[in-house]
């Protein structure tokens, strides 16, 4: 397994990701995007080169947002997605120091996986995102990454 940072050379390969791995998955023009935007941190994981997942962040001053992470459903229930967690928050720039993130209520094996690495719950958004009876709302988490790069 390795993590590098994205380019805009994975942006078929994300799309692909994107798309399977998300019931509501972002624009390709959004995705696009964030590839080309500086203050927006994108990494991909590789497994025997060919890349399994992708997570997004927004970094600004001292705090990053994860926007979006995603593992390639063939890949999903092996580790990958905490791994690709894990090592993402350890390459972010060192002067960040809280990352913050919203998931899905109905989202339970990214809630274990968030509360298993540190996250703390800090807020709910209502109906934040699109479902299929309407709208759902999201749990917003927070970080401490000082502290978890030092566990």
């Amino acid at each position: 397994m390795k993590l590098r940072s994205a380019t805009l050379k994975d942006y078929d390969d994300l799309l692909f990701i994107e798309e399977q791995a998300h019931l509501y998955p972002w624009p390709a023009s959004t995705l696009y995007w964030c590839l080309e935007q500086a203050h927006l941190r994108s990494f991909v994981l590789e497994q025997a080169r060919e890349i399994i997942g992708f997570a997004i962040y927004e970094c600004v001053l001292d705090e990053a947002t994860l926007l979006n992470i995603a593992i390639i459903p063939t890949a999903q229930g092996h580790g990958h997605g905490r791994r690709l967690l894990r090592d993402s928050l350890l390459a972010l720039d060192s002067s960040i120091v809280r990352v913050f993130l919203e998931v899905r209520v109905s989202n339970e094996p990214a809630l274990q996986l968030y509360a298993a690495e540190g996250f703390v719950e800090i807020g709910r958004r209502k109906n934040y995102y699109p479902a299929l009876a309407g709208r759902e709302d999201a749990r917003v988490f927070e970080l401490d990454l000082a502290a978890y790069c030092q566990r």
